[in-house]
């Protein structure tokens, strides 16, 4: 049976036709088969009956449809095939009418071409269904006003209970077979909207992946950075481990109790230092100490300072005062330089860890989607913080941030799909400036609405094309650049989470875009 049903539904498809075709020739392919059923069923009815006279014209409908149908899938042609089955859905339903005795004695046959009418619109051209419409309409005159004419003429003397049993198999089937149309048309429309929302999220997730491709180069850079850095104090800290280790006890060993605790308490002292120095800042401060070296009387003051300085020490301590009379003063300081600058280098590890941590983090929160449609309590700001996280690399290159976020409440929302509203907008801003300029985050709340503010201080938007910026595939970026359907996404997404988007613009003077979010939406 299921193979049966394959092969029906294959009926003069062709390999080149598409959806629409397909499914207007599948249409066509099921009605005809319907009103076939039911011309067996008539013809039945009427042979059960002792009418073999109008029997032929049902029975004549469904050679003719098995017919139509063998050329339609043997030659292909469409327009042929749905002209023929219009024109024998059409008429013949009338012409058994008018042949057995008017309407009430048939029991209101005429009622399958109201089938016939109602399919055509699915599988015909505009014009043609309006021709079948006319057609019908005409021929429903015809039997409303030569009814009386039918019945004088054309009476069989069918019974009133016959007429009656044609009356229902006419209702029965007919009601049938327009519920299992609008079964297939339903089923058909919620395939193609599932289809359709499937596809936009596909394009939004396009619109996430060819943003992010456009800094994937400068993620790679920012994750390698800290890596590169893990490596570098890793090593040295290797080096320095390995020096130290076997000196510690016998440097140590010449030294008194007392000038062991002076040497303990001088390590003691130095704490981490939380800044960066440039070279000009590092080149002073060397230069410093090496003459307060110098003026305490404390020999290879130049190798020294620049040991001291690269562990965070910046001037000489009483420690170093005290010790530096003895012999060993200077591998004692390298011994120290050796212990300390594995504790900068584990400061520098962490503080790399944290930074790839952040951006691993980042970016799992920019690609993450989850399973469930439901809405969930959403941060807005650290939702925007993703997102510049990802960005930075970009904006560091030019563009100043400034950020006025006011404490706002959380929002119901989809995150990955806010996510796509700030990646979009940012890029448009970046983008607008040229990459340099000043870029303006605010939040703030606003009656029910969360409010977000995005100004860029670039070009523009000219006032004559303000009106289409949201339009799909509009865009004046270059071929290449952008697909025009961002804006519209971003509204979209807005839209569905029960909230509004607007912006301001002045041409050489920058745009504001606002996002306004209800904080009660569920």
């Amino acid at each position: 049976m299921k193979s049966l049903l394959a092969d029906i539904s294959t009926i003069g498809i062709h390999v080149d036709d598409d959806d629409y075709t397909i499914l207007r020739k599948k249409f066509l392919v099921y009605q005809g088969l319907a009103m076939g059923v039911g011309g067996l069923i008539w013809g039945s009815l009427l042979l059960a009956f002792n009418y073999p006279g109008p029997a032929l014209i049902p029975y004549a409908y469904t050679f003719i449809t098995i017919i139509n149908f063998y050329f339609f899938d043997k030659f292909y042609h469409f327009g042929i095939a749905r002209n023929i089955q219009a024109a024998i859905s059409l008429c013949l339903p009338f012409f058994l009418q008018w042949l057995i005795g008017g309407f009430m004695v048939s029991g209101g046959v005429m009622m399958w071409a109201i089938l016939a009418l109602i399919s055509s619109v699915a599988y015909q051209r505009r014009r043609s269904y309006v021709i079948i419409f006319i057609g019908f309409t005409l021929l429903m005159l015809i039997s409303v006003f030569f009814d009386n004419y039918f019945i004088e003429n054309f009476n069989l003397e069918i019974p009133e209970y016959v007429s009656r049993i044609f009356l229902m198999v006419n209702l029965l089937s007919i009601s049938i077979f327009v519920f299992l149309l609008m079964v297939y048309f339903s089923n058909l429309n919620f395939s193609n909207m599932e289809e359709i929302k499937q596809s936009y999220a596909k394009l939004i997730n396009a619109e996430k992946l060819a943003a992010l491709g456009q800094v994937s180069a400068g993620i790679a850079h920012e994750i390698n950075t800290p890596l590169g850095a893990i490596k570098s104090s890793a090593e040295e800290s290797l080096i320095s481990f390995e020096e130290c280790i076997p000196k510690l006890g016998q440097i140590l060993s010449v030294f008194s109790p007392e000038e062991k605790d002076s040497f303990v308490g001088f390590l003691s002292k130095i704490k981490p230092r939380q800044e960066f120095l440039s070279t000009k800042e590092e080149r002073e401060k060397k230069k410093i100490l090496k003459a307060n070296l110098e003026g305490s009387g404390i020999p290879n003051s130049r190798f020294l300072a620049e040991r001291m300085v690269q562990v965070g020490i910046y001037e000489v301590m009483p420690e170093m005062r005290s010790l530096s009379k003895h012999e060993k003063f200077e591998e004692l300081m390298t011994l120290a330089y050796n212990l300390l600058i594995q504790q900068k280098n584990n400061q520098t590890i962490k503080l790399a860890v944290d930074k790839a941590s952040r951006i691993v983090l980042a970016l799992k929160h920019y690609l993450h989607k989850k399973s469930s449609d439901e809405p969930e309590p959403i941060d807005v700001v650290e939702n925007i913080e993703t997102v510049l996280t990802i960005y930075h690399n970009k904006l560091k290159q030019g563009i100043k941030v400034v950020k006025n976020f006011e404490e706002v409440p959380q929002v119901m929302a989809h995150p990955d799909e806010l996510t796509q509203v700030w990646t979009n907008l940012l890029i448009n801003a970046i983008q607008a400036m040229d990459y340099k300029g000043v870029l303006t985050l605010s939040t703030k709340l606003q009656d029910d609405f969360v409010s977000v503010g995005i100004k860029d201080n670039g070009t523009g938007i000219p006032f004559e094309i303000q009106e289409k910026i949201f339009d799909p595939f509009f865009t004046t970026k270059s071929s290449g650049e952008g697909s025009g359907l961002g804006l519209d996404i971003i509204q979209r997404i807005i839209n569905q989470h029960g909230g509004q988007i607007s912006f301001e613009s002045e041409e050489n003077v920058g745009t504001t875009f606002f996002v306004h979010l209800p904080v009660n939406q569920q």
